[in-house]
């Protein structure tokens, strides 16, 4: 396909002469990877993760890739994993366990294959969709930039193609594939997007999908570049152990557009992250900047910012947040400042302070405590409908820091009850029911 051809030439993805590293789930997206870089002359290994989430059908996919590689004589490495329990163990959800086991087990073969360059199959309408998931929620430049057609030694050669272009390929190469049938799931986001949302859109333009990729394209380029004009401003910025200082005109004089964008580079230089930090933030720490005298700002993740004498200066004082941990029933677990015993029980007990109590069905699936996740939600029965756990924290008048060391009890990846906020009416239990009783006991940590 010169289409790709030319497209990898343009962003230096695949090196001729070096190992590459095809990512191969089975599916029509990834045979076709499979297939091009073998049908091109390149060198090439294979790698298919077995997320034991579809039975039989996930074992049909690996028996695909095998054979497929096998007749070609390309070396394969398979992994497989639990991706259910560790979802259950680390507070995630399904997909983000699955993506994260998957791309730990592609960084793993990479290293030991020696391969240059871990390729994945994303194309032309995964990138569209993931623009549209990020307009949808709310996001910057970076949101809107897409999917990058090259991430470190991650690369992604098909981001030009779409999605009836690959289904074409399949077809005149006699490509063998199989279909994942939690694809057809609307209930889940992406699914939505790509069955509903992206057709509409192309009723209103055939060539939509294409369109949203090269704005996309620009708007990675555009967002690289103000980057590096907003780290020319940096240069008086000053880094000792946990903290780092910058003199306050070096924001204020900054062009508006670029403001955020210092502040945001400075907080990185702090090691601060990027989690909960909003526009509300970046203003309060430019008018912070513009003000004179004395005065402190706490910001998320345990920031402190503090304006003396025309210097800024961020300090991170913020505790470690501690490690997941399972919850047994007849057990007792230290978590950060809590000992937490877990005990279920055949009858309803009252509500306390330090007691949660939950429907004796979340000990089915792996119960486990550990910190919050900005991107979590929960629906408290006095609710309507669900609500982020940031903004239930924020109403409560949590501190950042005491956000951190709250912990958050989840059954199956999904958040059962938060320590101070209350129980998710999904599981709170029905009379007659057996039930999963939590005390909280603070400690000294």
């Amino acid at each position: 396909m010169k289409k790709v051809l030319d497209f990898v030439q343009r962003f230096d993805l695949l090196p001729r002469y070096e190992l590459l590293l095809a990512a191969a789930s089975g599916g029509m997206d990834s045979m076709c990877l499979l297939d091009f870089l073998y049908e091109n002359g390149y060198r090439v290994c294979a790698a298919h993760y077995n997320h034991q989430l579809r039975g039989q059908e996930a074992d049909m996919d690996e028996d695909l890739v095998r054979a497929w590689c096998a007749a070609r004589r390309i070396p394969l490495c398979v992994g497989t994993g639990n991706v259910a329990a560790y979802a259950g163990e680390n507070g995630l959800t399904i997909e983000e366990a699955a993506r994260k086991l998957r791309y730990d087990f592609l960084n793993s073969v990479a290293g030991q294959t020696g391969a240059a360059r871990i390729v994945t199959a994303h194309h032309a309408n995964d990138n569209a969709e993931t623009v549209l998931f990020h307009l949808a929620r709310g996001t910057g430049m970076a949101g809107l930039a897409g999917i990058a057609p090259k991430n470190g030694r991650l690369v992604r050669p098909f981001l030009c193609l779409t999605r009836e272009e690959l289904a074409a390929y399949a077809k005149e190469h006699h490509v063998p594939y199989r279909t994942d049938a939690t694809n057809a799931d609307t209930a889940l986001t992406r699914n939505f997007i790509r069955a509903e949302v992206l057709p509409k859109l192309c009723r209103v333009n055939a060539q939509a999908v294409e369109h949203i990729g090269e704005t996309a394209l620009r708007l990675r380029q555009e967002d690289e570049y103000l980057d590096s004009l907003a780290a020319a401003y940096l240069t008086e910025l000053k880094m000792e152990a946990g903290a780092v200082t910058l003199p306050c005109a070096a924001v204020t004089q900054v062009p508006a557009v670029l403001r955020s964008r210092v502040l945001r580079l400075a907080l990185d230089a702090l090691g601060a992250g990027k989690k909960d930090f909003t526009a509300a933030h970046y203003d309060a720490l430019a008018a912070l900047c513009a003000g004179s005298g004395t005065a402190q700002l706490d910001l998320p993740g345990g920031v402190t910012a503090r304006r003396a004498d025309g210097v800024l200066t961020l300090c991170a004082h913020r505790r470690e947040t501690p490690e997941r941990v399972l919850l047994r029933a007849g057990e007792t677990v230290r978590w950060g400042g809590f000992a937490i015993t877990c005990r279920k029980c055949e009858k309803t007990v009252e509500n306390s302070e330090n007691t949660v109590i939950l429907r004796g069905a979340a000990l089915d699936a792996p119960l486990s405590v550990g910190a919050w996740d900005v991107r979590e939600s929960m629906t408290l029965p006095v609710s309507r409908g669900s609500r982020s756990l940031k903004r239930l924290f924020a109403e409560r008048g949590f501190s950042p820091d005491e956000r951190e060391q709250t912990p958050v009890i989840r059954s199956g990846g999904a958040v059962a009850a938060v320590y101070g906020i209350g129980t998710d009416a999904l599981f709170l239990p029905t009379d007659g029911e057996s039930v999963c009783v939590l005390t909280f006991e603070k400690t000294a940590e």
